[in-house]
């Protein structure tokens, strides 16, 4: 018995031992456990780590308890608990959650650090999120039962699942703020911290000598991004504000959710800047943005009055508005630019005022407006809470004589007071679209119309002369010419013209016309391995390009059959002199093509490029294109559901060559159903490469300032941005799945159930249980449903919002024909949805889509200001 004791009491000795003990790495801390020295607590997507850590670069006797990013290559701390008390690397040191409920960091027995939490709960546990946020929960580790965390006590790191909230509606103001580091490896609390202001606007504040003052403000909320942070859609990344903007008060914040809680992360940096980093499959980071350093970023580094313009061309960065001058032109002249500018003539509204004590009546001329445009709008805004336009809001602004300034850019009356603090004008073509109104005396505009008239009167004689001497030009080298060809000197043929590429020559098919030259020949094979034809060829293959041979036409030009001499059939694409394809896009197409070789390509077999003619010569398709079936309700019934399905599986496959296959890594950027050609055999072939780009190894992303494409194709991050990368195309994809679906045009769904395209139309029928509605009533009675409500799904992931929850090329290959069931949900397509809120918003599209062309083969390039 006394054996058995002994045992009995050996077995509770180890028991409480093991319960006390510490944890190397679990996924959760009870109460009674502790975490020291390398344990750590694991996410369960092993995104995320908590321990101890010494900062990189940082004093290495000192220790901090943290959360981290467990897959980046480099040390990547989010959030850290005792930023302010470090406890000694030399001491025992460790993490607990005690008795009461509250996470305590301990040195030996001395607390370093504590949550202030107390609960007195029992069954407590610590645990870490998939979205890096450390919480005190019940037992059973449900959100609603969450007794502390870590996202209420922000550091310095911005994430997915965070807020940046102000809560004012119980009449106490409660900000959550951001501070930054003292120093990249140093914790610390630092100089400067992030936050909300009633205005709906970021400020970044900074603490110097016992002193707040603002550091830089983000401007005001446009609904996909701030007016201060031109070409950043940052709706795309799951930026989202949520509450009543101004003038409306209430509680309001900015929310920050994406699809993989790890990928992006906004760091307020020690020098008070905002960065934005991406987590690559590598482990490396990549900034997607960073806040500009430069100084007119720095909150009204100008003074009142007066716009910062950072240029290279040596001039002051600060300079007046017009109608104003510096209120101490020596201090002003030597960079001292905080006291500002000051009008330099009265407003007749103040002067009315004055002589008569109102603010109307009076005789003479009226104040009027002169346009600052691409600025960072003003601070201290006054929001109007009429509905109206631009002409309402100039009017409000002109008859109140407190107002010096208004602004409808951002589809909101805002005006702005005597004195305009903050304004930042941005560099031309960078995105600001914003303009301000700033009003000035007659006196400044009689100014400004004076000058403008003298503008106009060079102008309009410089052009003159310029016609004039042009047009005597031309008529003297038309005269030489006659000249010479009545006495044969020099005489030239429309065939010996000089010509950009020079063609491989085929022994036993040659249609490039007269012989070639000793130099010509030298260059033989150099530049293409393409025949280069003759015009005069060309035009006898296709009856001078006679109208009965034409087989359709685009913004680009015309397509004709044709029949070369040895009976070969061709396919003609004349490209029209006022076409908006330029010779950089012919010759891109030209040699991307001449390169890329695939079933699911189209074959370009030469071209031709004499004075102004530029034309491509491609294998002839019988059935023409994707569109003249798909969109053609009697064709319509003659592509069944084996032959959509093989449509979508070859269109995939000639992708997955340009994305990945190909020695060219090529995004085609105009994927559309025009664009998809058909072989006798009813086989795809992508066509028309004259937008597309090609990407380097080691490329995944690139941005443009020329967004070339088709409406309603093009990704948002595209559209909105200029970011295109290879799934950009997959957006495409998706869309063209739903077109062959379905049969009908994206543009065709703006009137069903709200939906602004067929985006929105699929999401709202698949999300309801009725996709099989979707399905083109001509081939709804033969086709299997469950292959079509694969398609569906494959479609919806394709046309995600955000481009990294799009799947890549190679997956929807490998799972067109799988199981749906494998397949992740689709997030709700957010852009389509929010479009169509109001029936005013699908008035203004179906206008705008009036405007367009109604041919599909028209691209649409959007030039950013």
């Amino acid at each position: 018995m006394a054996h058995t004791a002994a045992i009995a009491a050996l077995f509770f000795l180890l028991c409480v031992h093991v319960r006390d003990d510490s944890v190397d790495a679990a996924a959760s801390l009870s109460q009674g456990q502790s975490l020291a020295g390398h344990g750590t607590l694991v996410s369960s997507n092993d995104a995320f780590k908590v321990g101890f850590f010494t900062p990189a670069g940082g004093d290495p006797g000192k220790v901090y308890l943290g959360v981290m990013y467990a897959q980046a290559r480099e040390q990547t701390v989010m959030w850290v608990a005792n930023r302010d008390a470090p406890v000694s690397a030399g001491s025992a040191y460790s993490a607990t959650v005690s008795a009461s409920g509250e996470l305590l960091v301990m040195e030996g027995n001395r607390v370093a650090w504590r949550t202030n939490a107390i609960t007195n709960r029992p069954n407590l546990t610590l645990t870490i999120g998939d979205n890096g946020n450390l919480k005190l929960t019940g037992s059973d580790g449900a959100d609603k039962d969450i007794v502390w965390q870590s996202f209420d006590h922000p550091a310095d790191t911005f994430v997915p699942g965070m807020e940046i909230a102000l809560r004012q509606s119980k009449g106490s103001s409660d900000r959550t703020l951001y501070t930054s580091w003292r120093s990249d490896g140093d914790p610390a609390t630092g100089d400067f911290t992030l936050g909300l202001d009633p205005s709906a606007q970021l400020y970044i504040w900074r603490s110097q000598d016992g002193k707040n003052s603002s550091y830089w403000r983000s401007g005001q909320w446009a609904s996909t991004n701030f007016v201060g942070i031109p070409w950043r859609a940052l709706y795309v990344y799951g930026f989202k504000f949520n509450g009543n903007p101004p003038p409306s008060a209430g509680d309001m914040s900015y929310t920050f959710i994406t699809f993989n809680s790890s990928l992006y992360r906004f760091v307020l940096r020690p020098n008070g800047t905002e960065t934005c980093y991406m987590l690559l499959g590598s482990g490396d980071w990549e900034v997607v943005w960073s806040q500009p350093t430069i100084p007119c970023h720095q909150y009204n580094k100008c003074g009142p009055n007066a716009e910062c313009a950072a240029g290279d061309d040596g001039r002051p960065i600060c300079t007046c508005l017009k109608g104003f001058e510096p209120k101490f032109q020596m201090e002003y002249s030597n960079g001292n630019w905080t006291q500002g500018c000051v009008r330099s003539a009265p407003l007749t509204c103040s002067e009315r005022n004055t002589t008569t004590g109102s603010g109307g009546g009076g005789g003479g001329r009226d104040d009027g407006f002169t346009v600052i445009q691409g600025v960072k709008l003003p601070d201290f805004a006054v929001w109007g809470s009429m509905v109206g336009d631009a002409n309402s809001c100039r009017k409000a602004c002109l008859d109140n004589c407190s107002c010096g300034a208004y602004s409808f850019s951002i589809g909101s009356c805002l005006t702005w007071g005597q004195e305009l603090v903050d304004i930042y004008h941005f560099p031309s073509g960078s995105g600001g679209q914003y303009d301000l109104y700033v009003k000035v005396p007659p006196s400044v505009l009689d100014t400004s119309s004076e000058r403008g008239r003298w503008t106009t009167v060079v102008v309009v004689v410089v052009v003159v002369v310029v016609v004039v001497l042009v047009a005597c030009g031309l008529l003297m080298w038309k005269c030489r010419r006659r000249i010479k060809e009545k006495l044969g000197i020099g005489g030239t043929k429309k065939t010996d013209l000089p010509l950009l590429l020079r063609p491989v020559r085929d022994p036993k098919q040659d249609f490039s016309g007269p012989a070639q030259s000793e130099h010509e020949k030298s260059d033989e094979g150099k530049n293409c391995e393409l025949r280069l034809f003759a015009f005069e060829v060309l035009a006898t293959a296709t009856d001078n390009f006679s109208s009965s041979n034409k087989l359709g036409e685009g913004g680009f030009g015309h397509v004709y059959k044709g029949r070369l001499p040895g009976g070969e059939e061709i396919a003609v694409k004349r490209l029209s002199r006022s076409s908006g394809q330029g010779l950089e896009e012919f010759k891109n197409e030209v040699i991307l093509i001449a390169k890329l070789q695939h079933r699911n390509l189209v074959r370009l077999l030469g071209c031709c490029i004499q004075g102004e003619e530029k034309i491509l010569v491609y294998e002839y398709m019988p059935n023409k294109s994707l569109d003249a079936f798909l969109f053609d309700p009697e064709k319509r019934g003659l592509l069944d559901w084996r032959t959509r399905f093989q449509i979508i599986e070859g269109v995939a496959r000639g992708l997955l060559y340009l994305h990945r296959d190909s020695r060219l890594r090529v995004v085609h950027r105009d994927l559309k159903a025009s664009n998809i050609l058909l072989d006798h055999d009813m086989n795809p072939k992508i066509s028309d490469f004259g937008m597309a780009r090609i990407f380097g190894g080691d490329q995944n992303q690139v941005n443009t300032n020329r967004v070339v494409g088709t409406l309603g194709y093009m990704s948002p991050e595209y559209a909105m941005e200029g970011l295109f990368s290879v799934r950009s195309d997959v957006y495409s994809f998706g869309i063209l799945i739903l077109e062959i679906i379905t049969g009908q045009k994206n543009s065709s769904f703006h009137h069903m159930e709200g939906s602004l395209n067929i985006v929105g139309y699929a999401w709202q029928l698949w999300n309801g249980d009725r996709g099989e509605q979707l399905i083109d009533p001509a081939i709804r009675g033969t086709c299997p449903a469950k292959e079509a409500l694969r398609c569906i799904h494959m479609a919806l992931l394709c046309v995600q919002d955000h481009a990294h929850d799009r799947p890549d090329i190679p997956y929807v290959v490998l799972t067109l024909g799988g199981d749906s069931s494998l397949l992740p949900k689709p997030r709700p397509p957010t852009f389509t949805l929010q479009c169509t809120s109001s029936s005013s918003g699908r008035d203004m599209y179906r206008e705008k889509e009036e405007s367009y062309s109604a041919n599909d083969l028209t691209v649409t390039m959007l030039q950013g200001r």
